[in-house]
């Protein structure tokens, strides 16, 4: 089908009229689209998981060294695991928005918004996919209401927290690299 339509003459006038039209608009509006890099998303998702295993890592070492079996307060130590927890992923999130448009080259602010925003929606697929296959392991949960009523704002201030950490790394990347390349000024 592309041998008929390539032969036809009005075809390719048409064809190289509506580039034509649709640069002059490009130019004269200065609209480019949305031209997100998936190999960025996917590098930044890597970097996310990446940093997030070294960073727990991290955190596990710090912890065993510093612990003394003998005066272990589980109730303390839940609680540093669960800041530490909290502050590596936040970071590794950041840095996954970060790589994402560095990789990309990405210049524009829209543009860098939605890819650091594919980012996080990936990176929370992928750990909840690793979550997941691990539930079967836990023992049986009971869940009390009023708690549990806390516990899901908790979740949803959480989501939005480590969305917005994502989208403040995705622009630093995306500043970073249209300063260097004079698209932007400081």
């Amino acid at each position: 089908m592309a041998t008929v339509l390539g032969q036809n003459p009005y075809v390719e006038r048409r064809t190289g009229e509506r580039r034509r039209v649709a640069a002059a608009f490009a130019q004269k509006e200065g609209f480019e689209g949305l031209r997100v890099s998936w190999g960025g998303v996917w590098g930044g998702v890597l970097v996310t998981l990446g940093s997030l295993m070294l960073l727990t890592a991290l955190g596990v070492a710090v912890g065993m060294t510093a612990m003394d079996p003998a005066r272990a307060d589980m109730n303390r130590l839940a609680a540093v695991a669960t800041i530490w927890g909290a502050a590596s992923f936040l970071a590794a999130l950041f840095f996954g928005g970060f790589a994402a448009t560095r990789i990309g080259m990405i210049y524009d602010r829209a543009t860098g918004i939605f890819e650091g925003a594919l980012v996080w929606v990936m990176s929370l697929l992928v750990l909840g996919v690793f979550a997941g296959s691990g539930i079967g392991l836990l023992p049986d949960v009971t869940f009390d209401l009023t708690q549990s009523r806390t516990a899901a704002w908790v979740g949803v201030a959480a989501m939005v927290l480590s969305l917005a950490t994502t989208l403040a790394g995705a622009m630093s990347g995306r500043r970073g690299a249209a300063l260097r390349a004079g698209r932007e000024r400081p």
